[in-house]
């Protein structure tokens, strides 16, 4: 009886925390603004990230040494300037971004240092007004002499109904229905020159360019669902690559362009319950893998060499930071539960995550002790063996 209490305890040691490693996380920002958006220099020694102040509503852009130390505000002003996907150029020479300060929200670009500012487009409306962020940016292409971009052009009609509150006061209301989401995906030059608009139907946009390529991956919107489709940089030669009605998320090429990883959101019983399922799948559309299922895992990004994947979770626990292999085995959790995680970047050498949970910034080391020494599943079952083996003993001296 007394082997068997040890085997039952073993079993629920191993099913408890199989798989999970919490990690030495290390703050690298401290408030009182908000931090998020953390990405690193393509020589990883710099990570600029954007800080929010509550008190005036405005959102600026930072750069601080890899450690934290040397933080320095690039832009301040009265608007909103910020960016959504990676703003390094492949060089490291400028930092692209979105800034309302011209009155629409255009790209921008400026040295690291905050000198050097360029305004690239004018009207561009780069983020449709009252519908936020999510899905619009830029990207450089793998040279650093052009930027893929979504654009939401539309008329400038007035979007306020014009009413009374009853005593002949005027009040101006929006009429959302008169807002539009409307995008398309444009390539210009570095400088702002030569633009060239490369999809009409409205419904693209999250450009992302193939790594050592001349071709764009996209999000096509659909009312079924979102999809993946790739073209040429020139507009040419669309294709989709995953199913009408998978609901695409986000996604990111692997390093060597060969593949994509994505999550894909499906309802499961009801409109307020769903399920969000990582998967890859080749360049050309063949050889569909699902990575993971039964929870809310988003945000796949591939490590420098392409042989793992962070992702986040918003429903295992006590983590909301993973890494898995590319093949989607020995999934391990690596931050702290307390933590929603929400964004997540590999440092370029793979050996650190530079993660925010949208409060502050913080960098978990890969080869920390918390981390290194092998599959924490196989520490556990040796630890496992231990006890069994000391019961045993045990009851032979008995």
């Amino acid at each position: 009886m007394q082997i068997r209490s040890y085997l039952f305890i073993s079993v629920i040691i191993l099913s408890l925390f199989a798989g999970i490693v919490e990690a030495e996380i290390q703050p690298l920002t401290f408030g009182p603004d908000k931090a998020s958006n953390p990405f690193w220099s393509p020589e990883g020694d710099r990570i600029v990230f954007l800080s929010f102040d509550a008190d005036s509503g405005n959102t600026d852009i930072q750069v601080m040494d890899a450690d934290g130390s040397e933080k320095k505000q690039l832009t301040s002003n009265t608007s909103a300037d910020f960016f959504l996907s990676n703003p390094w150029s492949p060089n490291g020479q400028k930092l692209l971004f979105i800034s309302d300060r011209s009155g629409t929200y255009d790209l921008w670009s400026m040295n690291p240092d905050g000198s050097g500012n360029n305004q690239l487009t004018n009207g561009a409306h780069i983020v449709p007004w009252l519908h936020g962020p999510a899905g619009y940016g830029a990207t450089w292409s793998p040279q650093g002499d052009r930027i893929a971009y979504t654009s939401c052009w539309y008329e400038n009609e007035d979007i306020r109904d014009i009413t009374s509150d009853g005593q002949g006061n005027e009040l101006k209301i929006v009429n959302f229905s008169k807002i539009r989401r409307e995008a398309d995906i444009w390539v210009m030059k570095a400088d702002g020159g030569v633009k060239q608009r490369l999809t009409t139907s409205g419904n693209a946009r999250q450009p992302a360019w193939r790594p050592s390529s001349d071709e764009i991956a996209y999000l096509f919107f659909r009312p079924e669902g979102n999809e993946i489709r790739i073209m040429q940089d020139d507009g040419s030669k669309k294709r989709h690559i995953t199913s009408v009605g998978e609901n695409v998320g986000t996604f990111d090429w692997s390093p060597d362009g060969n593949s994509i990883t994505y999550n894909a959101i499906t309802l499961v019983t009801n409109a307020t319950q769903f399920s969000s399922a990582l998967w890859i799948i080749n360049a050309d559309g063949d050889h569909k893998q699902q990575l993971t299922s039964g929870n809310l895992d988003s945000s796949p990004v591939f490590s420098p060499e392409g042989d793992r994947i962070a992702f986040t979770s918003q429903s295992r626990t006590p983590s909301s930071v993973f890494i898995m292999n590319s093949d989607g085995s020995d999934p391990v959790g690596i931050a702290p539960g307390y933590l929603n995680i929400v964004t997540v970047q590999w440092s370029p050498d793979g050996k650190n995550l530079a993660v925010s949970d949208e409060n502050e910034v913080y960098i978990i080391p890969l080869e920390s002790p918390a981390t290194a020494g092998g599959n924490p599943v196989s520490i556990l079952i040796i630890a496992v063996t231990g006890i069994v083996t000391i019961a045993l003993s045990s009851r032979r001296r008995e």
